[in-house]
């Protein structure tokens, strides 16, 4: 658990909005008076990061968060491992990075526009049923449309346009839209080729049924599939047991997009042409699967030399792959810039008000953990703003996420309908881990990017 980056509510997050930070940039820079008002914090390459602001932050933070006693703030800190020291560092840390994108921003000739503003506030107030429900939002996170705008998208787009602007220069960049996806997905294309679509039919146990009676009611299942007394999709609709897929005609997307799915499930339809079904109800963990292959993509004989010659999901596929390579490449390049920075951390002065004694709340929370099994836990002692910790922690590798997922938000949610588009809610299916085996490694990289991509409801279901 992280301290910067404070949430004020996951209103916004939910929909694909990066985190709602608090008392960002000059707003607290201008702040004066109280214990520290004139002290240096911290020096970026020069620039100065005031005592006052990291302990405005904080006490916004405690605000906020219902902690502005001494005794829920204790409370809180032993609770998520914290020390005044620590609270202290991490703040510092993080206005340190945004002083880093700042500076980097003007170093590569990086602005944002208004326009581009105009754009990501549209695509956000999208992603709400009415204008009412995000000023709603808004309220919730105590934030106006003027807070959001400055301390959440424009710190986004001007991190991701800076990503942009260093791949450029290290000559990462090369090559744009189509040519990139191009040249990608030719590097790809035996990973890609023989790729097969399918959808299932998802039948599982009710009651005390039998694996025997199960088995039964598939087969008849299929054969009226096969007599032509209904069609595959809307037995589907009507009857499978993987919700998420049921909704699409049974559609699970393509096998080689993924991490792949459970043995039983791959195997059969490797076995299977376009348009054929499963001669026979396949077993797996979840239950018995009706399997028709839905499409096969095959490289074409003088190679890939068009997007046009790709499925929209796999060209989603490769897009997200380069999002995410990008990312990660900016997060080692942040690191590099970072460390090689002039940065000076000054010692924590005394008093400031956040910085309490904490033995008393040490000793009351080894005293809890102490207390004997079945015994009831003062209630006081547990965290008091669950959920309202902080979601991301500063450091560069994490900004350079932070700063693609707003921007991206949208893109990534498309992404994850084309890789994980059908797929069920529950458990009940056949999928392994998702849909992401071209972009595997890739996901990883990009860490905290993929988080908020809305597509996932089935990846785990029913490919």
């Amino acid at each position: 658990m992280k301290f910067t980056s404070f949430m004020k509510s996951s209103a916004l997050k939910g929909a694909g909005a990066m985190v709602l930070t608090v008392a960002l940039g000059a707003g607290l820079v201008g702040c004066g008076g109280g214990i520290g008002g004139g002290a240096v914090a911290a020096t970026v390459n020069g620039q100065e990061i005031m005592e006052q602001t990291v302990t405005d932050y904080v006490a916004q933070f405690r605000t906020d968060s219902g902690l502005e006693s001494d005794e829920e703030w204790g409370k809180w800190m032993v609770a998520n491992g914290y020390t005044p020291e620590t609270v202290r560092q991490e703040v510092i840390d993080y206005y340190i990075n945004q002083d880093l994108y700042d500076q980097a921003a003007t170093e590569y000739n990086v602005t944002v526009e208004q326009a581009d503003i105009d754009e990501a506030l549209s695509q956000t107030k999208s992603m709400f049923e009415s204008d009412e429900a995000f000023n709603e939002a808004l309220e919730a996170s105590q934030m106006t449309e003027e807070d959001y705008i400055n301390e959440v998208i424009r710190p986004n787009l001007l991190q991701t346009k800076l990503a942009d602007a260093v791949a450029a220069a290290e000559g990462e960049g090369e090559g744009e839209g189509d040519d990139a996806l191009l040249a990608q997905a030719q590097s790809m294309a035996d990973q890609l080729n023989g790729a097969k679509r399918s959808s299932h039919i998802l039948l599982t146990a009710e009651g005390d049924e039998t694996d025997e009676a199960l088995l039964a009611r598939a087969q008849e299942l299929l054969d009226q599939i096969n007599n032509g007394d209904i069609s595959f999709e809307d037995a589907a609709a009507q009857y499978s047991q993987d919700s998420g897929s049921a909704a699409q005609g049974g559609d699970v997307n393509w096998d080689k997009l993924g991490t792949g799915f459970v043995t039983e499930y791959q195997e059969a339809l490797d076995g299977l042409e376009k348009d054929q079904i499963v001669a026979a109800p396949v077993k797996s963990e979840y239950g018995y699967h009706i399997i028709k292959c839905t499409d096969v993509f095959t490289v074409p004989e003088g190679g890939i030399t068009s997007t046009d010659q790709l499925p929209a999901e796999f060209l989603d596929t490769l897009s997200y792959m380069q999002e995410a390579n990008t990312s990660q490449n900016f997060a080692t390049w942040f690191e590099e810039y970072r460390n090689n920075a002039q940065i000076e951390i000054n010692p924590m002065p005394e008093g400031l008000p956040y910085a309490i004694d904490l033995t008393p709340y040490e000793e009351q929370a080894a005293a809890d953990q102490a207390t004997p099994e079945g015994d009831a836990a003062d209630p006081t002692a547990q965290d008091q703003t669950d959920g309202q910790a902080p979601a991301a922690d500063g450091e560069g590798a994490e900004g350079a996420d932070a700063a693609a997922a707003d921007d991206q938000a949208a893109a990534e949610g498309d992404q994850g309908d084309a890789t994980a588009d059908g797929a069920a809610e529950g458990a009940d299916a056949p999928a392994a881990d998702g849909q992401a085996d071209a972009a595997g490694e890739q996901d990883a990289a990009a860490g905290d990017q993929a988080a908020d991509a809305g597509a996932a409801d089935g990846a785990d279901q029913a490919q």
